[in-house]
């Protein structure tokens, strides 16, 4: 019982309200504009903080799952999800290939470590791989000059199942990045239109139609936070899954000069009301800031005010005539936006997500599985 006073999310007071019903729209918006490709649901990183059992058993007409590592696959086939799933970051040892054929799990290859594992493995058991190719992403897979050589070596191994090939685009946010078009052309000029491709991820499906290639994948943009640059204009149709709420602790009265928080980092204008919300970085909301960042109380928008500390911010609520302990307090979801909470943070969505969620308890919402 000791143990349980001081976990994360359960004894404390920010919560991550998931809507699944949201998730299930987002999947089927994104689906609909990759044309009818198949589509990948990227659920690594317990689903960049949503929880990865819950998502994928809301997608049922999910076509696949991608997760980073073995073990996060293996928890997913435990929870008795039936789909493909891919292990984007390959096998690290030979037992872990072992896994991926006694679990139905297709990795990627990106090394000549997985080669030469492959072609010591007497049984593959007719095992489904994918090989990336580095098209200029610089991080993982195989050059260019070498795919032909290695599919012409993986088609000597009778036991192996299919082979199919994917790469990573590494500015397709940028819809006026012409190197996003010199991947695919890359991708092109390979002359192996024949196999099935998984070029596009989140940007690729909502800004690269010719990066559609039989399968895509959709990570951020299946959660609501649109990863375009051009998102403030654009206004696509994604829908906020995590809500980050959490409670008024106090409301105190301080005068013209009076300073706030760690460093005496902010002095009050003029005399003020200032909320003290029960979130900070140990819940994962973020420390940095660098831009005014508003939450919502009683439905307006409050600036916060002063540090992010472990456990507390401090909002000023000079303009809200009855805010009380225990009132509800909106930190990102529909309004503020994750994406606007982020670039006040200097940081990404991505990055918020995954910290919230893991601190976090999570409540879901709408759930039909």
């Amino acid at each position: 019982m000791g143990a349980n006073l001081n976990s994360h999310g359960k004894n404390r007071h920010s919560s991550a309200i998931i809507d699944l019903e949201a998730l299930r729209e987002n999947f089927r918006l994104l689906k609909e504009i990759a044309g009818g490709n198949r589509l990948i649901a990227v659920v690594k990183a317990d689903a960049y903080g949503h929880g990865a059992v819950e998502v994928a058993s809301e997608l049922k007409e999910a076509d696949a799952f991608a997760v980073a590592s073995v073990g996060e696959a293996v928890a997913l086939r435990e929870a008795k999800v039936k789909q493909k799933i891919l292990v984007m970051g390959g096998f690290v040892r030979a037992e872990e290939l072992r896994t991926c054929i006694e679990h139905r799990l297709d990795p990627v290859l990106h090394h000549q470590h997985h080669l030469d594992c492959l072609a010591e493995t007497s049984n593959l058991t007719d095992l489904d791989v994918w090989v990336k190719v580095d098209s200029g992403m610089g991080r993982l897979g195989f050059p260019s000059v070498r795919i032909r050589e290695i599919i012409n070596n993986l088609q000597t191994l009778d036991t192996l199942g299919n082979i199919r090939m994917m790469t990573h685009l590494a500015n397709a946010d940028a819809l006026d990045n012409s190197f996003t078009q010199f991947q695919v052309e890359q991708v092109k000029a390979l002359g192996l239109g024949n196999f099935e491709w998984a070029i596009a991820n989140s940007a690729g499906i909502l800004g690269w139609p010719d990066a559609h290639h039989i399968w895509v994948r959709a990570g951020i943009a299946l959660y609501g936070a649109d990863p375009m640059s051009d998102r403030r204009d654009a206004r696509r149709s994604l829908r906020p899954v995590m809500t980050m709420k959490s409670r008024v602790l106090a409301v105190n009265k301080h005068a013209q000069g009076d300073l706030i928080g760690y460093g005496n980092s902010y002095t009050c204008a003029s005399d003020m009301s200032i909320a003290v919300v029960a979130t900070g970085y140990a819940d994962g909301y973020p420390r940095h800031k660098i831009d005014s960042i508003q939450v919502v109380i009683s439905g307006q928008l409050c600036e916060l005010v002063g540090r992010v500390s472990m456990d507390m911010i401090t909002v000023d609520v000079s303009h809200l005539p009855d805010v009380n302990v225990g009132d509800e307090v909106t930190l990102f979801g529909a309004s503020p936006d994750v994406n606007d909470l982020a670039d006040c943070s200097q940081t990404i969505a991505y990055e918020i997500l995954c910290n919230v969620g893991a601190h976090v308890r999570r409540e879901y919402v709408n759930q039909k599985g």
